[in-house]
């Protein structure tokens, strides 16, 4: 199932939906392009649970779907076959884009990509979402 937190939520990852792509750029370098994607039926409970409770103003009552994590047209050096050397990258992203998207775009800081492969990925770092900066972690 996997973890994708953000602040103390966590939204879990649909597998389905979600993908890690690897391209050899045949430079020693390699194009990362990836696209998590929240559990939908993790987070309806949770909307359904938080009106049960009648807590109309809940931590995420303004989002209407789960969050999705982007991070497109990175490029790291290339690593053993299929994996990518990884590490903090800072305020320094050098991504065409990257964020998370849940009702309006956020935009990511202190990125720390731990592990990356085309089977695995672990990354944390911090996001602003609608007007609060909370820390983010995918484990997937």
């Amino acid at each position: 199932m996997g973890i994708f937190s953000i602040g103390g939520t966590n939204f879990a990852v649909d597998a389905m939906k979600s993908r890690i792509g690897l391209d050899a750029l045949g430079n020693g370098m390699l194009e990362v392009n990836i696209d998590i994607h929240g559990d939908d039926d993790l987070f309806m409970r949770r909307m359904e649970a938080e009106e049960e409770e009648g807590e109309e103003d809940g931590e995420w009552s303004w989002a209407l779907y789960p969050p999705v994590f982007f991070l497109h047209g990175l490029r790291v050096p290339e690593g053993l076959p299929g994996e990518a050397v990884t590490g903090p990258l800072g305020k320094h992203l050098d991504a065409a884009e990257s964020g998370i998207y849940m009702m309006e775009h956020g935009d990511l800081s202190l990125v720390d990509i731990e592990e990356l492969s085309a089977r695995r990925l672990a990354v944390s770092g911090m996001v602003e979402l609608y007007g609060k900066r909370l820390p983010f972690r995918i484990s997937y």
